[in-house]
């Protein structure tokens, strides 16, 4: 075993500390760490309490990727639509020879669960093989009405977004892998990686974004992402975003591949058979973004008018042979929360 203590000034402050075994098994990698299974330790009481902590590549020392993990770090949002984030810990360590070394490491919600991703494969059990129950009953529920179970998905979806919005951030990395399905019966939007502020563009996004730069991912991307177009993204950067989810989730394919389609090609709209389904995509991934949703909640409200319909027997059937939840998933999209 070799078990890291992970103590920053406020942690200090707040009588806690971390901790992980870095020769264990990890939950994950991606380019700017490693994810590890650990514990939130109270001095006082030494109750443990179940964390995941990711740790930096000791190899980040570039400026700019150590203020998107701050950044990242500090969207701590109480909502249960979103992953919880506990803070971002500048840690000295001592190595064998003696000498000091500055290390990073970020604490976050530890979820047991599947990503939407693996849903649509029809996949309910996480990596460990545990069973998720509720993404068994989404699973079940979307082979027994579709439609419902779609807007039932994006619309806790939209909860965390707005959550996420109305505390002034975009999330601009939305797809199938960072929706989490948990064991406590929740839906969570995760990786605030490339979080970027709205309310306007501070000191802080000029060093993480710069202009004319793509970020985000390609399959997904509102034309002003794909443009670069730093000033111009918003709250409807992500409502595009949630929109092409919603078509991809009913027709089980992406409506186009690649970056530059976002800009020149329409919607393939008639690949959606259910008439007020077709209009909530339209609006959501309109071009213009003053044509889109203005906010998440006003996308809410339309869902909640499509659900309160299919209840009362309003919607189209479904012809057989799509009762299948979403085999045809685009793969290779980046591993959650990593």
């Amino acid at each position: 075993m070799n078990v890291v203590r992970i103590q920053g000034e406020d942690e200090k402050r707040s009588g806690i500390y971390y901790e992980f075994d870095k020769d264990g098994p990890f939950l994950g990698e991606g380019g700017m760490g490693r994810v590890y299974k650990g514990f939130c330790v109270d001095v006082r009481t030494g109750r443990r309490t179940v964390v995941a902590i990711k740790a930096v590549h000791e190899s980040i020392q570039s400026p700019q990727l150590l203020e998107r993990a701050r950044r990242e770090a500090s969207i701590q949002i109480n909502n249960e639509n979103l992953m919880k984030m506990y803070g971002f810990i500048e840690n000295q360590e001592q190595l064998l020879s003696g000498a000091w070394v500055q290390r990073y490491y970020m604490p976050m919600e530890f979820l047991v669960g599947v990503n939407l991703e693996d849903l649509m494969k029809g996949i309910t059990s996480d990596q460990s093989g545990i069973r998720i129950p509720y993404a068994d009953e989404l699973y079940a529920f979307f082979q027994s009405d579709k439609v419902s179970a779609i807007a039932q998905i994006i619309k806790a979806l939209l909860a965390g977004i707005m959550a996420l919005h109305n505390k002034g951030y975009i999330h601009r990395d939305i797809d199938p892998s960072n929706v989490m399905i948990t064991l406590d019966h929740k839906i969570k939007l995760i990786d605030f990686g490339i979080c970027k502020q709205i309310s306007s563009l501070v000191t802080m996004d000029k060093h993480l974004t710069s202009s004319g730069t793509f970020i985000g991912k390609v399959n997904y991307a509102a034309p002003e992402l794909v443009l670069g177009d730093v000033k111009s993204q918003n709250q409807t950067t992500d409502i595009y975003a949630i929109g092409v989810l919603l078509y991809q989730l009913y027709t089980g394919k992406l409506p186009f591949t690649g970056l530059f389609c976002h800009l020149r090609k329409p919607m393939p709209l008639k690949d959606i058979k259910h008439p007020q389904l077709r209009k909530i995509i339209k609006k959501a991934t309109e071009k213009a973004q003053d044509k889109r949703y203005a906010s998440a909640a006003e996308m809410i409200v339309d869902l909640e008018r499509l659900l309160n319909r299919t209840s009362r027997g309003e919607h189209i059937e479904i012809k057989k042979g799509n009762g299948k939840l979403i085999g045809g998933i685009v793969a290779g999209v980046v591993a959650a929360a990593v």
